[in-house]
């Protein structure tokens, strides 16, 4: 899938590579767009050159940082269920009968 914001903040990142500002906006699109895997990917891509290795693999880290963080968070937030909703609804009809019976019987 092309996205054009995307190549466009890769492009700024190469053409400007000592800008902490272009890397810092290219991983925030890519933390935004879940596009972490791709920011790997293209960094990964860098580490071998001997100029700009030393940062790509700087950057690999904090991508990874960002991917666990994105793991946890989605890990800790609790699961919607319905279960005090059925609690209430048998207790209700648990009352229910309970009187029903104690009105037929009299």
């Amino acid at each position: 899938m092309s996205d054009a914001v995307l190549e466009a903040l890769w492009k700024k990142v190469l053409d400007a590579w000592d800008d902490e500002a272009a890397h810092g906006a290219f991983i925030e699109h890519c933390r935004a767009t879940d596009r972490l895997l791709e920011a790997a990917v293209r960094y990964r891509g860098m580490a071998g050159d001997h100029v700009r290795g030393a940062a790509a693999d700087k950057r690999l880290k904090a991508i990874a940082l960002l991917a666990v963080a994105s793991l946890e968070t989605e890990r800790s937030t609790p699961a919607r269920n319905h279960s005090g909703a059925v609690s209430v609804v048998l207790i209700l009809f648990f009352l229910g009968g309970s009187l029903w019976l104690f009105f037929a019987m009299k």
